[in-house]
């Protein structure tokens, strides 16, 4: 018997590497470090309570490939922002939805590959896009958050 949530919740990896980080500079130093082994194509799947550095993460990221991090802002109203450095970066926020998209336009951006895309609240994607690395981020004190990165198989 399928239950509702095994509907929505994509297969789940065990994490291939946990890193504990100290800070928010330790995160967002993470985003930078990620974003060097990150190609246009990429997409991570950003999981984690309010608060626990899902957009810290990305703004790291965004300077890691050249774009300013004081520009890169939650997108839970515009639910995607675009930005351009020496690689394309989607910012995708799904917060505020239910499960399923409406025409977003997210397919098609994942379809052409052409640009990093982060996801926020990726819990809420119906399926795991391919070359998809999955974040999860986890509170551990105030300051302090388990880095959980895994590999989840394609739906």
């Amino acid at each position: 018997m399928t239950s509702e949530s095994d509907v929505h919740d994509p297969p789940r990896a065990a994490p291939a590497e946990v890193i504990l980080s100290r800070s928010p500079e330790e995160t967002f130093q993470l985003g930078v470090r990620m974003s060097q082994q990150l190609s246009p194509g990429s997409v991570l799947l950003l999981k984690g309570e309010l608060g626990a550095g899902k957009t810290l993460l990305v703004k790291g990221l965004a300077g890691g490939v050249g774009i300013d991090p004081r520009d890169v802002t939650s997108p839970t109203f515009a639910l995607i922002n675009e930005y351009h450095g020496r690689t394309r970066l989607y910012h995708v926020d799904l917060y505020r939805l239910d499960y399923g998209l409406p025409e977003l336009g997210l397919e098609e951006i994942l379809e052409r590959g052409d640009a990093i895309v982060a996801i926020e609240w990726a819990e809420r994607l119906a399926y795991v896009p391919p070359n998809a690395t999955e974040v999860e981020i986890v509170w551990v004190s105030e300051q302090e958050r388990e880095i959980r990165i895994s590999r989840p198989k394609p739906s």
